[in-house]
């Protein structure tokens, strides 16, 4: 059977997923509010984990898990949200994430352990069907604005991943406790809620259709998968492990976090603008060749001249802003149609959370072995240079066989 989408009624008036009511700019505020929660319960939790341990108890190996539970989900439940939009519209869908987002927050305040974890795991569980959903419903309903709104949910994710890390400790002191800060969370969650569920009371977007035969066989498919998986690995050891690079080069803690933190604010203007470059050219590979050559410049002066870290870390930041916007924008360039698109987004998420995983273990595990971060880096440079690997067929001008 060809995969269609299933007949779409006008939008009403207040859809906040309409394509002419409140024009361009309500649009992207609704798909705004939404992606912000995708980033916030992961981001959140590190920078109180020592308090978090302390009053708990964890090991080690506990709060690793802890850490590592959301995202694992986004790879494991992406795979469930094709089958969702068969059954129930993507406006429904993201509200029933946004209110187990808020759920899953308010458990992880409860101040115990099992709340906790089982806040980690319900996290993992909405936010993965959540950002697998959201670009077939950019596609679906506002194909001639595909690339600017994949920009702003890019942007999104940054942004709330940079909002949460940055208000964790500051909402602990400001509230009192850690677990007030955790539960904080909830109050954004339950907003994107409210703003979504008007279009989710009115018949909304399904897609019918079965995937493209053979998905899991298909080259390009692959290619688009283990590129974002590749980025994603980049971007996870990064995070983990370049504040721990700068500190052992004798910068202070609290420089070695703003430096990070720099880095994940100039993330935010690429995260954007690449999505939008890329729907509007004929192929991605100029746009992916600058994204590899800004992170290489990147790790490179991170290990030829590291009181030059600042200029570093900015360009190492822009091309894994890039890298991420490319990542989503890829399986709606190459999907084609909206089956196609749904099917071809959850693969790429969950092959690209896997594969992510192993990112910081590896760096972890060859600064163990060097007794140093000379090699560490030269592995992560080789990981940037890996995305070339599957970037390239990716990028290039074409469709998943039976997408039209």
């Amino acid at each position: 059977m060809s995969p269609v989408v299933d007949p779409v009624a006008r939008p009403a008036p207040g859809d906040p997923t309409g394509a002419r009511v409140g024009g361009v700019a309500g649009v992207a505020t609704a798909i705004v509010l939404i992606a912000l929660n995708l980033r916030t319960l992961v981001a959140s939790l590190p920078p109180l984990l020592t308090d978090v341990r302390d009053d708990l108890g964890l090991s080690g190996l506990a709060a690793g898990l802890l850490t590592a539970l959301p995202v694992l989900g986004f790879g494991a439940f992406a795979p469930l949200a094709p089958r969702l939009t068969r059954r129930i519209s993507i406006e429904r869908v993201l509200v029933g994430c946004a209110l187990l987002t808020a759920l899953a927050a308010a458990l992880r305040g409860a101040g115990s352990v099992a709340p906790l974890f089982a806040g980690c795991a319900l996290a993992g569980l909405a936010v993965a069907i959540a950002q697998a959903v959201l670009p077939v419903l950019i596609r679906v309903r506002h194909p001639h604005r595909t690339g600017m709104l994949t920009g702003a949910y890019s942007m999104s994710l940054t942004l709330g991943a940079t909002l949460a890390a940055a208000l964790a400790v500051p909402l602990e002191e400001l509230l009192g406790s850690w677990e007030a800060s955790l539960a904080a969370w909830t109050l954004p969650a339950l907003l994107a809620a409210a703003v979504w569920m008007p279009a989710a009371l009115r018949p909304g977007t399904t897609v019918r259709g079965s995937s493209p035969p053979g998905l899991w066989g298909n080259r390009l498919a692959w290619n688009v998968s283990l590129f974002m998986g590749v980025q994603s690995m980049a971007f996870y050891a990064g995070l983990s492990w370049i504040p721990t690079v700068l500190e052992d080069d004798g910068f202070s803690a609290g420089s070695a976090g703003a430096l990070q933190a720099l880095g994940f604010v100039v993330q935010l203007v690429p995260a954007f603008a690449v999505p939008v470059l890329a729907a509007r050219s004929d192929n991605q590979i100029g746009v992916l060749l600058w994204i590899v050559g800004l992170q290489l410049v990147g790790v490179a002066g991170l290990l030829l001249a590291t009181d030059l870290a600042a200029v570093w870390i900015v360009l190492f930041g822009i091309g894994q802003g890039g890298a991420l916007g490319l990542g989503l924008i890829l399986p709606v360039l190459r999907g084609g149609d909206a089956a196609s698109v749904a099917a071809l987004t959850a693969m790429s998420l969950c092959v690209g959370y896997i594969v992510a995983a192993a990112g910081p273990w590896l760096l972890g595990a060859v600064h163990d072995a060097a007794g140093g971060w000379t090699l560490a880096l030269l592995v992560l440079a080789a990981i940037c240079l890996l995305e070339l690997a599957p970037g390239l067929p990716a990028s290039r001008r074409r469709k998943l066989e039976g997408s039209t």
